[in-house]
């Protein structure tokens, strides 16, 4: 019989009968734990309905935060550039098309570093796969990057520009980001509830990528020797396809894209890999 959706005080009692088995989740292998969380799919959808109510609670604006923000980050950066004379042909296009994924990537894991403690009275009462949490907050952040997309077409609708053929590719580019998301969601949740470190650092990293990524600049701007070593960015191959969609001009091939495919398995494998291997410390912590 399939189960119906419960709400999370329902979920409690389900600990007499399912709380072993959840519990035993911890050393199981990824496959087995994968298998759980899809059997829990209908609470990872009320975790993220949840967290959009809460983000736009008591707000007038509501969804239009959405667009503002990612509006207001592209005008900025625009005004900054042009005042230090650092620009490119339809420079908005060239940042919002680059600068949108790049927020919804700073955004998970930015969020992510904190979200088991936020939920520790959910994870210590409520038998659920504990990497619920984590993809909670990953699909929380995608549905905001979806909803914040008007902003990127807007502006090349302003400049008379039309999807190119790299249209096409765009869906492996969110698949692969959204691999990076997890992945990383996975990890730094994890390691931040055993070392509080990470939340403290994790911020200045993601400040210190977003310059050594081609958001702001072109790639073709590097030397040769510099392109090559940023390739290795995972990053950046996804953020090259986001941009030739709208200005195929700057497209540089497709060997970035490889090492953002390779990037995006390793990062994927690593956080649930980490999270199965301190998930018994991180209930500790809890």
């Amino acid at each position: 019989m399939v189960d119906q959706p419960l709400g999370l005080a329902g979920l409690r009692f389900r600990r007499l009968h399912e709380g072993t088995r959840i519990r035993s989740a911890v050393g199981q292998p990824i496959i087995d734990r994968l298998y759980d969380i899809w059997d829990r799919r209908d609470v990872l959808r009320m975790l993220v309905e949840r967290g959009l109510r809460h983000k736009y609670a008591n707000s007038v604006l509501g969804y239009a935060w959405s667009l503002l923000e990612p509006a207001m980050l592209v005008l900025t950066y625009f005004l900054l550039l042009k005042i230090f004379h650092r620009s490119y042909p339809m420079y908005p296009l060239f940042i919002s098309s680059a600068i949108l994924p790049w927020q919804w990537f700073a955004s998970v894991v930015n969020s992510s570093t904190s979200t088991l403690r936020q939920n520790s009275r959910l994870i210590t009462s409520i038998a659920l796969p504990r990497e619920i949490y984590p993809l909670a907050e990953v699909s929380v952040k995608t549905v905001e990057f979806v909803m914040s997309l008007p902003v990127l077409l807007l502006v090349a609708w302003i400049y008379g520009v039309r999807p190119s053929g790299y249209v096409f590719v765009w869906p492996l580019a969110f698949v692969l980001e959204l691999m990076i998301c997890v992945g990383l969601a996975l990890l730094v949740s994890s390691l931040n509830t055993v070392l509080r470190d990470i939340e403290q650092g994790i911020g200045m990293i993601i400040r210190m990528l977003f310059f050594l990524s081609p958001v702001l600049y072109p790639l073709t701007n590097l030397s040769p020797s510099f392109r090559q070593l940023e390739s290795y960015n995972p990053m950046v191959g996804i953020l090259a396809i986001n941009r030739a969609v709208w200005l195929p001009a700057y497209w540089t091939g497709w060997q970035p894209v490889l090492f953002s495919a390779i990037g995006a398995v390793v990062i994927l494998v690593l956080g649930f890999t980490v999270y199965a291997r301190v998930e018994r410390a991180v209930l500790k912590e809890l």
